[in-house]
């Protein structure tokens, strides 16, 4: 029996999975248990979704709202999962494992310098503009 796929991460850490679909003409749905993500991660105040369709060459950028255990920091274990039952009764699923702050089964993320930004966050170009010409 082949080893379950396994995504880990800390509770708050942010995470971002990309699903490709493979060449095919049916639909299929991809869907990660306790979680959600934007539907257009671009966009501000895009909608959020935990099941997401995607069809051949089509590709889903998950960033977990909240990161890791969702805006309530919930450790524990998530299925992923391909929720058209054929695929994954075919092995389309897997575990998003949550581990507890400082948990040393992996190492902690590494500071993102400059920190990433969101849609919401200002970018540093708006925050310097200013109508007032004696600035």
């Amino acid at each position: 029996m082949p080893a379950t796929p396994m995504l880990m991460a800390h509770v708050g850490d942010p995470v971002a999975i990309h699903v490709l679909g493979a060449f095919s003409e049916q639909v299929q749905l991809f869907t990660v248990d306790g979680h959600e993500w934007p539907h257009e991660p671009y966009m501000k105040g895009a909608d959020l979704v935990s099941t997401m369709e995607f069809g051949g060459s089509e590709v889903i950028n998950a960033y977990l709202h909240g990161g890791a255990g969702g805006p309530n920091k919930v450790v524990g274990d998530y299925l992923w999962q391909n929720q058209r039952p054929a695929y994954m009764n075919a092995g389309h699923w897997g575990l998003l494992k949550v581990l507890p702050a400082g948990d040393r089964q992996i190492q902690p993320l590494a500071p993102q310098t400059p920190e990433t930004r969101t849609a919401d966050a200002e970018s540093p170009a708006e925050a310097t503009l200013t109508s007032d010409p004696a600035r």
